[in-house]
């Protein structure tokens, strides 16, 4: 009766989506996000495929939600947008990641959890627009 209430699956587009963003990042890029704040060198076989794998998930995100395939309110729009930057953000991180190797040590990536907790910040933002849009997914 008082335990803890079970979080449904969301009926709208832009929640379905966040949805299952918020799934991949807390089950597939756990661990991946842990080792890139502890610094640890990232295994780059295992972490390439699991990055290709999510960033072809995150294409056909955007692609569900584009202007051309989702037709949504002004506020709902303004949402839709910081996804889209969200996502991008992640990507480019991840890019940067790829392009030295995955190669933690190296000096061009000493501050990239910093950009990876940006998108995190702008995941908080969408859920505050999301909630004053009484969305069913935040």
């Amino acid at each position: 009766m008082f335990g803890k209430r079970k979080a449904e699956k969301p009926k709208s587009p832009l929640g379905i989506l966040l949805y299952e963003y918020d799934l991949i990042i807390s089950s597939e890029l756990r661990d991946i996000f842990k080792s890139i704040k502890q610094g640890r060198n990232l295994n780059p076989a295992r972490t390439g495929r699991v990055i290709d794998s999510i960033f072809y998930r995150f294409d056909s995100f955007i692609e569900n939600i584009s202007k051309d395939n989702l037709k949504v309110d002004y506020r709902s729009d303004k949402a839709r947008d910081l996804i889209i930057e969200m996502i991008k953000k992640i990507k480019d991180s991840f890019e940067k990641i790829r392009n030295e190797n995955f190669d933690l040590q190296n000096q061009s990536l000493n501050d990239i959890y910093s950009e990876f907790e940006a998108a995190f910040t702008l995941r908080e933002a969408i859920r505050k627009k999301l909630k004053d849009i009484e969305s069913d997914y935040t």
